[in-house]
């Protein structure tokens, strides 16, 4: 009978280790190319992300899209909102996944368009309007009421379809109801608006358009969009 020999599996057990050790070698090796180039790689996109933000004409195409044909953009700055609540009030229409579709037989449908979280928006001012809208793709969450209370809400028609992404982003001034102003922290601004719907935002305007002066009329800019929305109410101040 052969017996088997300890030293055959010390040396078995040794060679084992040696290529596991190797292996973790090249591993690290390897890990130490690729984390660097992951690093870059997330740096230049974020520095494309605050580019494309902090660019003027992106901001103008952005806000233009929203303004009636006969209307000007005056002004418009970055800002930041922290909460932003829209209520909209569309009638013969019937609701898709993404939009609204009008239909003469379709029903009157509230939608309320919800935002907690930080991010970042453009605004912007015509002679008449405020415009407000994501920098960027941004997450709400929705709710729907097919037999709203149509006595103090406006109620809209659409002439085509719709997307919830377009909803809740032009008003007129005079659909201000109320508003608060009050400096923040480094120079920015704090700025609560209701509108006479309950349409409400909360909303920060920093002080400076960017890094290195990255939207150099904001400063300029900023107080015209102040002055319009003091001007658009006679209510009194919260």
């Amino acid at each position: 009978m052969n017996q088997k020999n300890p030293m055959t599996d010390e040396y078995i057990i040794t060679i084992s280790k040696i290529i596991v050790l190797v292996g973790i070698f090249f591993l690290i090796l390897a890990f130490g190319h690729i984390m660097p180039a992951l690093l870059f790689h997330k740096n230049r996109e974020k520095k494309h992300d605050e580019n494309e933000i902090f660019d003027g004409i992106n901001m103008i195409n952005k806000l233009k899209k929203h303004i009636l044909n006969d209307e000007i953009l005056i002004a418009g700055i970055h800002a930041i909102s922290n909460e932003i609540s829209i209520t909209s009030v569309f009638e013969k229409c019937i609701c898709t996944e993404n939009s609204l579709i009008p239909n003469e037989d379709g029903s009157t449908i509230a939608l309320n368009k919800k935002k907690y979280s930080t991010s970042d928006i453009y605004i912007g001012v015509t002679d008449s309007s405020l415009i407000i809208t994501d920098c960027d793709k941004s997450s709400y969450y929705y709710e729907f009421d097919d037999k709203p209370n149509i006595n103090i809400i406006d109620v809209q028609n659409i002439e085509s379809e719709i997307s919830f992404n377009d909803i809740g982003v032009h008003f007129s001034l005079t659909d201000i109801q109320s508003y608060k102003i009050k400096n923040g922290w480094m120079g920015s601004i704090q700025c609560f608006i209701k509108m006479k719907n309950g349409s409400y935002f909360k909303l920060i305007l920093p002080k400076f358009g960017g890094l290195g002066g990255g939207m150099p009329n904001h400063t300029r800019y900023r107080e015209i969009i102040l002055e319009k929305i003091i001007n658009s109410s006679k209510s009194s101040v919260l």
